[in-house]
Protein backbone atom coordinates (compact mmCIF):
# COMPACT_ATOMS: atom_id res chain seq x y z
CA UNK A 1 0.00 0.00 0.00
CA UNK A 2 1.50 3.44 -1.16
CA UNK A 3 1.69 5.11 2.13
CA UNK A 4 2.21 9.38 2.42
CA UNK A 5 4.10 8.32 5.52
CA UNK A 6 7.53 7.22 5.65
CA UNK A 7 8.48 7.71 2.46
CA UNK A 8 7.87 4.66 0.34
CA UNK A 9 10.47 5.11 -2.83
CA UNK A 10 9.26 3.60 -5.79
CA UNK A 11 11.05 -0.42 -6.36
CA UNK A 12 13.92 -0.44 -9.45
CA UNK A 13 14.41 3.00 -9.02
CA UNK A 14 17.95 4.34 -8.42
CA UNK A 15 18.85 6.74 -4.91
CA UNK A 16 21.04 9.91 -5.48
CA UNK A 17 24.49 9.28 -3.86
CA UNK A 18 25.63 12.81 -3.34
CA UNK A 19 22.43 15.10 -2.81
CA UNK A 20 23.17 18.62 -3.85
CA UNK A 21 21.28 22.46 -2.30
CA UNK A 22 18.99 23.77 -4.90
CA UNK A 23 19.24 27.67 -6.16
CA UNK A 24 14.97 27.66 -6.03
CA UNK A 25 14.22 30.92 -4.77
CA UNK A 26 10.47 30.04 -3.35
CA UNK A 27 9.12 29.23 0.10
CA UNK A 28 8.94 26.29 1.27
CA UNK A 29 5.45 25.67 1.58
CA UNK A 30 5.15 27.75 -1.50
CA UNK A 31 6.99 24.71 -3.09
CA UNK A 32 5.03 21.92 -1.98
CA UNK A 33 1.73 24.35 -2.87
CA UNK A 34 2.71 24.98 -6.67
CA UNK A 35 3.42 21.31 -6.78
CA UNK A 36 0.24 20.29 -6.01
CA UNK A 37 -1.49 22.61 -8.03
CA UNK A 38 0.75 21.65 -10.99
CA UNK A 39 -0.75 18.20 -10.59
CA UNK A 40 -4.28 19.62 -9.93
CA UNK A 41 -4.03 21.47 -13.78
CA UNK A 42 -2.17 18.05 -15.00
CA UNK A 43 -5.81 16.21 -13.68
CA UNK A 44 -3.95 13.81 -11.65
CA UNK A 45 -6.18 11.99 -9.77
CA UNK A 46 -5.49 9.51 -6.57
CA UNK A 47 -2.46 11.98 -5.21
CA UNK A 48 -0.34 10.40 -2.56
CA UNK A 49 3.07 12.88 -1.73
CA UNK A 50 5.14 10.28 -0.28
CA UNK A 51 8.18 11.79 2.20
CA UNK A 52 9.57 10.66 5.61
CA UNK A 53 7.81 13.97 7.01
CA UNK A 54 5.03 13.13 9.12
CA UNK A 55 1.56 13.80 8.13
CA UNK A 56 -1.25 15.38 9.05
CA UNK A 57 -4.54 13.48 9.31
CA UNK A 58 -5.41 13.81 5.54
CA UNK A 59 -2.52 12.77 4.54
CA UNK A 60 -0.47 15.83 3.60
CA UNK A 61 2.88 16.60 5.28
CA UNK A 62 3.39 18.65 7.88
CA UNK A 63 4.65 22.04 6.54
CA UNK A 64 7.42 22.74 9.34
CA UNK A 65 9.23 19.25 8.15
CA UNK A 66 9.89 20.31 4.31
CA UNK A 67 12.20 22.53 5.41
CA UNK A 68 14.22 19.99 7.56
CA UNK A 69 17.42 18.49 6.37
CA UNK A 70 17.22 14.94 7.03
CA UNK A 71 18.87 11.78 6.36
CA UNK A 72 16.17 10.90 3.17
CA UNK A 73 14.93 13.87 2.11
CA UNK A 74 13.39 12.50 -0.98
CA UNK A 75 9.75 12.34 -2.18
CA UNK A 76 7.77 10.19 -4.02
CA UNK A 77 4.60 11.41 -5.90
CA UNK A 78 1.65 9.05 -6.83
CA UNK A 79 -0.88 9.40 -9.28
CA UNK A 80 -2.75 8.39 -11.92
CA UNK A 81 -2.58 10.05 -14.89
CA UNK A 82 -5.72 8.20 -17.46
CA UNK A 83 -5.05 4.65 -17.07
CA UNK A 84 -1.27 4.89 -15.90
CA UNK A 85 -0.15 4.92 -12.30
CA UNK A 86 2.53 7.10 -12.57
CA UNK A 87 5.39 7.82 -9.87
CA UNK A 88 7.55 10.79 -10.42
CA UNK A 89 10.14 10.63 -7.47
CA UNK A 90 13.00 12.82 -6.31
CA UNK A 91 15.94 12.78 -4.21
CA UNK A 92 18.40 15.27 -5.91
CA UNK A 93 18.19 17.96 -3.06
CA UNK A 94 18.78 18.10 0.55
CA UNK A 95 15.41 18.93 2.05
CA UNK A 96 11.91 17.86 1.14
CA UNK A 97 10.62 21.34 0.09
CA UNK A 98 13.11 21.29 -2.88
CA UNK A 99 12.37 18.35 -3.95
CA UNK A 100 8.94 18.92 -4.17
CA UNK A 101 9.75 21.90 -6.50
CA UNK A 102 11.94 19.97 -8.63
CA UNK A 103 9.19 17.80 -9.09
CA UNK A 104 6.53 20.72 -9.66
CA UNK A 105 8.33 22.19 -12.34
CA UNK A 106 8.53 18.60 -14.28
CA UNK A 107 4.77 18.43 -13.96
CA UNK A 108 4.93 21.82 -15.38
CA UNK A 109 7.08 20.68 -18.40
CA UNK A 110 4.53 18.04 -18.63
CA UNK A 111 1.41 19.93 -18.93
CA UNK A 112 3.62 21.86 -21.66
CA UNK A 113 4.54 19.21 -23.23
CA UNK A 114 0.64 18.16 -23.43
CA UNK A 115 -0.54 22.03 -24.06
CA UNK A 116 1.73 21.98 -27.16
CA UNK A 117 0.20 18.72 -28.54
CA UNK A 118 3.42 16.40 -27.87
CA UNK A 119 1.31 13.82 -26.63
CA UNK A 120 3.41 10.80 -28.37
CA UNK A 121 6.46 12.45 -26.62
CA UNK A 122 4.59 12.78 -23.03
CA UNK A 123 3.43 9.15 -23.20
CA UNK A 124 6.95 7.85 -23.95
CA UNK A 125 8.28 10.07 -21.16
CA UNK A 126 5.60 8.15 -19.11
CA UNK A 127 6.56 4.80 -20.13
CA UNK A 128 9.66 5.38 -18.10
CA UNK A 129 7.50 6.80 -14.81
CA UNK A 130 5.14 3.52 -14.67
CA UNK A 131 5.18 3.12 -11.09
CA UNK A 132 6.20 -0.08 -9.70
CA UNK A 133 4.41 0.09 -5.58
CA UNK A 134 6.47 -0.77 -3.21
CA UNK A 135 6.05 -3.96 -1.71
CA UNK A 136 2.03 -4.55 -0.39
CA UNK A 137 -0.43 -6.58 0.13
CA UNK A 138 -2.11 -5.66 -3.01
CA UNK A 139 -1.39 -6.62 -6.16
CA UNK A 140 0.91 -4.52 -8.27
CA UNK A 141 -1.82 -3.61 -10.30
CA UNK A 142 -4.47 -1.32 -8.47
CA UNK A 143 -7.44 -2.63 -10.85
CA UNK A 144 -7.69 -5.75 -9.35
CA UNK A 145 -8.98 -4.73 -6.29
CA UNK A 146 -12.49 -3.57 -6.35
CA UNK A 147 -13.36 0.01 -4.82
CA UNK A 148 -15.64 -1.78 -2.55
CA UNK A 149 -13.08 -4.34 -1.09
CA UNK A 150 -10.09 -1.72 -0.16
CA UNK A 151 -13.02 0.96 1.13
CA UNK A 152 -14.93 -2.48 3.15
CA UNK A 153 -18.60 -1.52 2.11
CA UNK A 154 -20.81 -2.83 -0.15
CA UNK A 155 -21.04 -1.95 -4.27
CA UNK A 156 -24.06 -0.20 -4.02
CA UNK A 157 -23.22 2.17 -0.92
CA UNK A 158 -23.98 5.87 -1.34
CA UNK A 159 -21.58 8.92 -1.26
CA UNK A 160 -21.88 9.39 2.38
CA UNK A 161 -21.13 6.03 3.01
CA UNK A 162 -18.19 5.92 0.69
CA UNK A 163 -17.20 9.27 2.69
CA UNK A 164 -17.34 7.89 5.89
CA UNK A 165 -15.60 4.74 4.62
CA UNK A 166 -13.13 6.56 3.09
CA UNK A 167 -12.34 8.80 6.20
CA UNK A 168 -11.98 5.91 8.24
CA UNK A 169 -9.94 3.87 6.43
CA UNK A 170 -7.51 6.41 6.26
CA UNK A 171 -7.42 7.43 9.68
CA UNK A 172 -6.83 3.35 10.63
CA UNK A 173 -4.18 3.38 8.15
CA UNK A 174 -2.47 6.66 9.47
CA UNK A 175 -3.07 9.03 6.56
CA UNK A 176 -4.04 8.87 2.78
CA UNK A 177 -3.00 5.73 -0.04
CA UNK A 178 -2.85 5.67 -3.17
CA UNK A 179 -5.23 2.66 -3.31
CA UNK A 180 -7.76 4.73 -1.12
CA UNK A 181 -7.81 7.48 -3.30
CA UNK A 182 -8.19 5.69 -6.11
CA UNK A 183 -10.93 3.71 -4.06
CA UNK A 184 -13.01 6.62 -3.33
CA UNK A 185 -12.85 8.10 -6.70
CA UNK A 186 -14.32 4.81 -8.48
CA UNK A 187 -16.92 4.78 -5.76
CA UNK A 188 -17.85 8.54 -6.31
CA UNK A 189 -18.02 7.80 -10.06
CA UNK A 190 -19.95 4.63 -9.76
CA UNK A 191 -22.28 6.55 -7.24
CA UNK A 192 -22.94 9.36 -9.10
CA UNK A 193 -23.46 6.94 -12.41
CA UNK A 194 -26.01 4.94 -10.52
CA UNK A 195 -28.25 8.60 -10.13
Amino acid sequence: MTQAYPLQWPMGRPRTKARQQSKFKVASTKAFEEMMLELSRFKAKGVVVSSNIPTRRDGTPYRDGLNEKMPDPGVAVYFTKGARLVCLPCDTYLCPWENCRAIGLAVEAFRSMERHGAHQVLDQAFEGFTALPPPSPFPASPNLVAWWVVLGIHETATEEEVSAAYKANAKAAGGASYELNRAKEEALLAVRARG
